[in-house]
């Protein structure tokens, strides 16, 4: 053992000490610093015997680690779901500025690009039946999957197969793993907005649809509004 070594070990002896005498002289001092005893690792003399008021205090710390945890996934819940309020409210503003059907779909089709980061977007209007110079506009019987939030009026999440996503968005829409359909219901007006992603996980069944019917309702109502008469 080198002197260096020796004079650390005397060095950490001698603060044990200091600690040892301080507390014997402060009996009281956990009284005042209660919160130390969540952190120290005390061991028992009787061995793998365990005092009640030691138990105690184990059990206390597991309960604290668990809400600690549980209060942890809380905030993240709220900071994500206040993360999409503001999104969407960056959309829907996006949607009021637009003063044509037209402008409409590309300020949706931005907006969702831009704030909620999707690889693909595709809107398709079953009624009113109207003429109109954006292409496949109109919603027809040759893909079964946009039957999906038509009929029940709530959106759906799954994974698509590549000739699924090609039918859906088109040129590179092969690439879409995975996708969201939301209904557009408003006044007469039917629809079905479909939202895919390159990554499978991106939209899954079970997914909370909250937002995406909120995002429904808000995109219904404004192109409602522009449809020709």
């Amino acid at each position: 053992m080198s002197a260096e070594t020796a004079k650390r070990k005397e060095r950490t002896r001698t603060t044990a000490r200091e600690v040892e005498a301080y507390l014997q002289k402060h009996p009281e001092f956990f009284k005042h610093h209660l919160a130390l005893l969540e952190t120290l690792t005390i061991p028992h003399p009787c061995g793998d015997a365990v005092s009640l008021i030691t138990r105690h205090i184990q059990i206390l710390r597991e309960r604290d680690q668990r809400l600690q945890q549980q209060m942890a996934e809380i905030l993240q819940v709220a900071r994500d779901n206040e993360a999409l309020r503001e999104r969407l409210h960056h959309l829907t503003l996006t949607l009021i500025d637009a003063r044509s059907l037209e402008d409409a779909l590309a300020g949706l089709k931005w907006g969702l690009h831009e704030y909620f980061q999707a690889d693909f977007v595709a809107v398709r209007i079953a009624e009113p039946m109207f003429d109109s110079p954006i292409a496949n506009l109109a919603l027809s019987g040759d893909t079964p999957l946009w039957g999906l939030a038509l009929a029940d009026g709530d959106p759906h999440c799954l994974s698509l197969a590549p000739h699924e996503g090609g039918s859906l968005f088109g040129a590179h829409g092969g690439e879409a793993a995975s996708c969201a359909f939301v209904p557009l219901r408003h006044a007469g007006f039917k629809g079905v907005l479909a939202i895919g992603s390159r990554n499978p996980k991106r939209y899954q069944p079970g997914l909370g649809s909250f937002f995406l019917a909120q995002m429904g309702e808000i995109v219904s109502a404004r192109l409602a509004a522009l449809i020709p008469d």
